[in-house]
């Protein structure tokens, strides 16, 4: 595990740029999990606009979506594939259409878990993960909720914490469709990638990463504790969450 710290969001941006750009040119063809959400909006725009620079570097890799909203329809606000093809139109404007896997939040989560691995088979691996971390309410790592999570479990349908629900019922204006739920990679798919980035911003998250670095696995805590049973993983933060 090697942890990098900026002094602020725009350095901790660059830093975890520079791990993905030798990531991409040690393997042009690599398959990346991408999250969504504030913390990555700056990662992205660096990629988005290194993409439009340099697009032959760029033009082989292949993207998977890693979480998404159940019932969130990809022009929906709230739909994680939604952002994702805001953040990185750019990049996504050059690649091959068969190298984007992106979630529906609409279809039937059967079908999307099994379109997923059959994507992620035959694409080798997913070569690295992009990965967050949540607020000290529920630490956890892509939408394995904590004390709902195991280290085994697999692609599935979650149940979400309370707080997130929230945040979506606001953001659907107080009027959600049916019931809230996630689709996400599980722990044990995430630990079988080949490597890990995690980027932690901000006082929100000091505490969620306190729990990593007790170095102790403790799901009822964290689920993203599960990350210090990873074989490659490389982490990177601001200041504010170190304090």
């Amino acid at each position: 595990m090697e942890i990098f710290t900026g002094k602020n969001k725009e350095l901790s941006d660059k830093k975890a740029f520079e791990i993905i750009k030798t990531q991409v040119l040690k393997k042009p063809d690599s398959l990346i999990g991408i999250a969504v959400g504030k913390t990555t909006d700056g990662l992205y725009k660096l990629i988005s606009k290194d993409a439009v620079k340099s697009t032959k570097k760029w033009r082989k890799i292949k993207l998977f979506q890693i979480d998404e909203n159940l019932g969130a329809h990809p022009s929906s606000p709230v739909s994680f594939n939604f952002e994702i093809r805001k953040e990185l139109k750019q990049l996504l404007n050059i690649l091959n259409s068969k190298n984007i896997f992106l979630m529906d939040g609409t279809e039937k989560p059967k079908k999307t878990i099994k379109e997923a691995y059959k994507f992620i088979k035959s694409n080798g691996g997913i070569d690295l993960i992009i990965l967050g971390i949540g607020p000290e309410y529920d630490p956890h790592v892509a939408y394995n909720t904590t004390g709902k999570s195991a280290l085994n479990s697999r692609m599935r349908v979650v149940d979400l914490h309370p707080k997130v629900i929230e945040k979506l019922v606001r953001a659907y204006h107080g009027k959600p469709q049916r019931k809230i739920k996630g689709i996400t990679l599980g722990i044990k798919d995430i630990l079988e990638t080949k490597k890990a980035l995690l980027i932690a911003y901000g006082k929100e998250k000091a505490k969620s990463f306190k729990l990593i670095l007790k170095k102790k696995v403790n799901m009822k805590k964290g689920s993203v504790t599960a990350l210090l049973l990873h074989k490659n993983l490389e982490i990177v933060v601001d200041k504010d969450v170190v304090k």
